[in-house]
């Protein structure tokens, strides 16, 4: 898709039009990019460069951009225009996209354009730049940046341009206008219209200044208000003081006199003083706050060529925390209908980023959901496991009373048993008696025997 939107044979190429001329048109499409964009030399610890899509896209081609891979890194990369941009005459239209899929926590993604003749080899922050544009981020602090270099000083913006802070791509746009008139668009957004640089710049001196001849007339009375002559002090308010020694005080037993001096009870609020304060009502004399006449200022004067520059290239040169930028669709035109074409592109994609985004966070609320109620499915399984254990637990506790009852049951029929045993036992003797009868029957037949035996 990207790629049908660049010439056959260059990626960069200046477009003679009716309408006006296009001097960068950098979308990216193919690798060879590295042949067009000079990395400084300034110091060898720069962040890289690499190309990217992201990790969510409606069409990867054409979210394909330059990404910044490494944190805590400074940038340093520049690519010339190709032809030396001159905008005394026609617009300058500055544009280009910035994915930022990780937030920044301090970091810029803003582009300089760089005066004819620049070095491309020693570029760095201290480099000379023609303007400054593009959003900035550190902490609380985000802004969009827009700094114009006037005689070799810059100067910021005094509007505040809040930075778009979500992962989604998005569009700035700043039109430099001849008449020293500035244009802004953020997301297909006006946030300023054709409006006149010493406004929103203390470039310029003022225009007019006070007469520093013309004097205040005498009895000129600038006094607003006055004290109300009725409203006075009550008798005798002078002589009540605020504070008075505490009558309750005592002066400590081991007070020395000698050497600690002589006691003084401390203080307290009275309580008979009352705050009186003076009301004040407006001067009828009063005429108003006096100001010196305006006159025109002798140091003004209005450069023709304020903001007319001959830009040579264009460059990143950046601090960044987290890495992670994409910079896409970088156009220098004075074309509208180029420019124009872009952000149309830019408009149609992002909303099918929205779409996507939409989706994918959806799809997270949803697993994320998901799992939240896998975690309380789990808690409850544990605390019903845990439950069940407890109830598990409180029938051993009320079985085993029944088996010590059991046991002592059984002990107890085995005491009832030896008793009846020892009962039994002493009943035997009275059982015996028949058996010694029986022996002593049976020695007298035994005698009557020996006796008939003798006879």
């Amino acid at each position: 898709m990207k790629a049908t939107l660049l010439l056959a044979s260059l990626a960069i190429a200046a477009v003679a039009s009716a309408a006006g001329q296009t001097y960068l048109e950098e979308t990216f499409s193919d690798s060879n990019w590295e042949e067009r964009w000079t990395t400084s030399s300034f110091r060898k610890d720069l962040g890289k460069f690499a190309l990217s899509s992201g990790t969510f896209y409606p069409d990867k081609e054409y979210a394909q951009g330059l990404q910044t891979t490494e944190d805590h890194r400074f940038y340093s990369i520049s690519t010339p225009l190709s032809t030396v941009a001159d905008n005394a005459k026609e617009d300058l239209i500055v544009q280009y996209t910035v994915k930022q899929e990780v937030a920044q926590e301090c970091g810029g993604s803003y582009l300089k354009l760089l005066p004819e003749g620049y070095d491309a080899a020693a570029f760095n922050g201290d480099s000379e730049y023609a303007i400054m544009f593009g959003p900035d981020m550190c902490g609380s602090e985000n802004r969009i940046h827009v700094i114009f270099n006037y005689k070799g000083q810059n100067y910021l913006t005094k509007q505040h341009f809040p930075v778009p802070k979500d992962t989604r791509t998005h569009f700035y746009r700043l039109t430099v206008h001849p008449d020293q008139k500035y244009s802004l668009v953020v997301d297909g957004e006006v946030k300023a219209d054709h409006i006149p640089l010493e406004e929103h710049w203390s470039i310029y001196p003022a225009r007019v200044i006070a007469d520093p001849n013309d004097k205040k007339p005498e009895g000129w009375v600038d006094l607003k208000e006055i004290e109300d002559p009725t409203h006075v002090k009550p008798e005798g308010y002078d002589d009540i003081p605020r504070y008075i020694p505490d009558p309750e005080a005592k002066q400590p037993e081991d007070w020395d006199v000698e050497s600690d001096g002589d006691w003084e009870a401390p203080e307290i609020t009275n309580p008979d003083f009352e705050e009186w304060t003076q009301k004040f009502i407006p001067n009828p004399e009063y005429k108003g706050e006096w100001k010196a006449k305006e006159i025109p200022n002798p140091e003004f004067k209005e450069d023709p060529e304020l903001a007319h520059y001959k830009i040579g290239g264009v460059g990143f040169d950046l601090w960044q925390v987290k890495s992670g930028s994409i910079f896409d669709d970088i156009i220098i035109t004075s074309d509208a209908e180029v420019a124009d074409k872009y952000l149309n592109q830019w408009q149609t994609n992002f909303e099918k980023e929205k779409e996507l985004k939409a989706e994918m966070d959806a799809k997270e609320a949803a697993a994320k959901k998901d799992e939240e109620t896998q975690t309380e499915t789990e808690s409850e399984s544990d605390k019903k496991h845990e439950a069940e254990a407890d109830e598990l637990d409180e029938e051993d506790e009320k079985v085993e009373p029944e088996a010590d009852g059991d046991v002592e049951g059984e002990q107890e029929k085995i005491v009832e048993a030896d008793v009846e045993v020892e009962e039994e036992e002493e009943e035997e003797p009275a059982a015996e008696e028949p058996e010694e009868e029986v022996k002593k029957e049976t020695k007298k037949e035994s005698k009557e025997e020996t006796k008939h035996d003798e006879l």
